[in-house]
């Protein structure tokens, strides 16, 4: 993206001969309509542009849940802006003229990058997806079973008797097909699952029995 016709022309020629399918937009507004986050790839944007910049373009897109690899191009950029942007997870930030060689590096880096944070977030929800099968007081029993309670101290916890303990930790295996803790563990770090906090002691009296 870039809102000089003639250096949006020749970044996307160069990128084409380089073998990328490049999709051009010459202002914030144009791109945020057709921006896709499906689909894999990067970001090349200016940074300075008339209304939204490339940095309020990077900070919708995260407002929106959406990280795409951005490499940042500029014929004015400052260290502050520029710091800005690698904090907010840009890849790289050029200075125009751009070298076609150094862009198509870039873009590289950029791509396989998105792909590593595709395939992690792919793990994650199918992660995620198996966990949504439990109960709500499995999901308590797992996340006592992951901070290493033992069976009576996870009873004593959640107000419920030690062989009930026992029948949740069965369905965590058969619901979730895993035997040890280790297998549990590391899906719980691929779905992002942290272990409830403690129960106050004078609420677990409360907690329904079973």
């Amino acid at each position: 993206m870039d809102d000089e016709p003639a250096v949006l022309r020749g970044l996307a020629r160069g990128l084409e001969a380089a073998g990328f399918r490049v999709t051009g937009s010459s202002s914030a507004r144009e791109f945020l309509a057709r921006y896709d986050a499906a689909e894999s790839g990067c970001v090349v944007i200016d940074l300075l542009m008339p209304g939204m910049s490339g940095l309020d373009v990077q900070a919708e897109l995260a407002r929106r849940g959406i990280t795409p690899a951005f490499v940042f191009i500029s014929g004015a950029a400052d260290i502050s802006s520029a710091t800005r942007a690698m904090k907010s997870g840009a890849i790289d930030f050029l200075e125009k003229p751009v070298d076609l060689d150094v862009l198509v590096e870039a873009v590289n880096a950029a791509i396989e990058k998105d792909a590593t944070i595709r395939h992690g977030q792919a793990q994650t929800n199918d992660a995620r997806a198996l966990l949504s099968v439990l109960t709500a007081r499995e999901r308590e029993v797992l996340a006592r079973v992951l901070a290493g309670s033992s069976n009576i101290a996870i009873a004593d916890e959640l107000g419920i008797a030690v062989k009930t303990v026992k029948v949740h930790r069965e369905h965590l295996r058969s619901k979730l097909g895993m035997r040890s803790t280790a297998e549990l563990m590391r899906l719980a770090l691929a779905a992002k699952f942290w272990p409830l906090p403690e129960l106050p002691r004078d609420s677990r009296s409360k907690l329904p029995k079973g």
